[in-house]
């Protein structure tokens, strides 16, 4: 293996020195491969908070929890990191960030982008040793470099997730097994909270909702009841429309599925091991089709890849998934799978934070243990560096 190094200097910024391994055979920047980044200018954790905002990355956040694997452990009760950094692939370097209001770490489904802010969702605040506190919505300006604390989500506690629909965001609840939680529309320009109606479907969790253009949203949610009863608990859904502000009650998924992850050709509801590789709903028939063969057995899949964007949902590690296991991708242009190749650097790291960046897949931070002659983790380290798998083209 040969070494790629760079010198980088922004012109208003921060001059980072990068020098690291390129993939065997593989140009740093070529399609379908791997290629570590300058390192950041911040120091190794795991679980920090990754956003992609337009053709930037924003990495704020986490902690230093080490724990070996399949180790219980307690949160620590230190304070989380506050500091961030934004890389710019333009560039190929990163820039320090003024620190967030509070310390943060990674929640699932919390994060979102508009414009050229990021949105964070997030229960967690120093002080406290888990993320169970009422969330906050906090913003960061990329370009300004300015930290915006909007407050408490209206309502009663509750787990909720974040997403973009247009230049909205919608934080909604994640199950209504312990009653319902009022789904809370925010809009940016405004600074002001509403509440959704109530969605037509009956007690659920699981709760997944993406977005179908700029004023729709669609739900998809599992069945309560079917579950209490020893069923499957499939897939109810229903459709929002923000200009008229009313639901529609959709088709039921063909198949049990899992989450629900959005793409090109509509959303996509996730196999999640059960049966299929998945189902997509068409939003101009609002009909439901299976995607193609061709993905094999017994896998999950872990992302959308579409024309200008992409999703990864990419759980604990890439690096193990990727190697231990198979990365599976739709590729909605192509409506075939993909395979993210092995990062053989990274394989024996975990709780690292991954996210889309446009259509490439970003991955920083996490901790790796030394296993002892007798098989047992005996020496943690954190990890500080940045690698970016380039998304394959037409």
């Amino acid at each position: 293996m040969r070494l790629i190094c760079s010198v980088v200097v922004a012109l208003a910024g921060l001059a980072v020195a990068g020098c690291g391994p390129a993939m065997e055979g593989e140009s740093p920047r070529a399609a379908g491969a791997w290629r570590q980044l300058p390192d950041p200018p911040l120091a190794p954790r795991d679980h920090a908070v990754v956003v992609g905002v337009g053709e930037r990355m924003l990495v704020v956040g986490g902690w230093e929890f080490l724990c070996p694997p399949d180790a219980d452990c307690s949160a620590p009760d230190s304070p989380r990191f506050a500091d961030g950094a934004v890389y710019d692939p333009a560039a190929d370097s990163w820039t320090a960030t003024a620190p967030a209001p509070f310390g943060l770490v990674r929640e699932e489904y919390a994060t979102a982008s508009i414009g050229e802010t990021a949105w964070l969702l997030t229960g967690c605040q120093d002080g406290r040793s888990v993320c169970d506190a009422h969330p906050r919505l906090l913003s960061y300006d990329l370009d300004a470099d300015r930290w915006t604390d909007h407050g408490a989500v209206p309502g009663k506690k509750a787990y909720r997730h974040l997403v973009a629909v247009g230049r909205h965001l919608l934080a909604y609840s994640g199950s209504d097994e312990h009653g319902e939680r009022p789904d809370a529309h925010f809009d940016p320009r405004t600074s002001t909270w509403s509440e959704l109606p109530d969605d037509p479907l009956p007690g659920t969790f699981d709760r997944y909702v993406v977005p179908v253009g700029d004023q729709q949203l669609v739900l998809a949610a599992s069945s309560a009841a079917a579950l209490e009863r020893g069923q499957d608990a499939g897939k109810l859904v229903a459709r929002f429309d923000l200009d008229a502000g009313r639901w529609t009650r959709l088709p039921d998924a063909p198949g049990e599925g899992y989450q629900l992850l959005p793409s090109d050709r509509g959303p996509l509801l996730n196999g999640h091991f059960i049966g299929a590789p998945g189902w997509l709903l068409d939003p101009d028939t609002w009909t439901w089709s299976e995607l193609p063969e061709g993905a094999g057995e017994g896998h999950d899949l872990n992302g959308v890849l579409d024309g200008d964007r992409a999703v990864y949902d990419i759980p604990n590690s890439v690096g193990q998934m990727a190697s231990g296991n198979r990365l599976l991708i739709y590729d909605s242009q192509k409506q075939g799978f993909l395979t993210i190749p092995a990062l053989p650097e990274r394989e024996d790291v975990y709780d690292d934070s991954s996210t889309a960046l446009g259509r490439d897949l970003f991955v920083y931070g996490g901790q790796r243990w030394t296993v002892g002659a007798q098989g047992s983790a005996s020496d943690g380290e954190l990890v500080g560096d940045a690698w970016l798998w380039t998304a394959p083209g037409d």
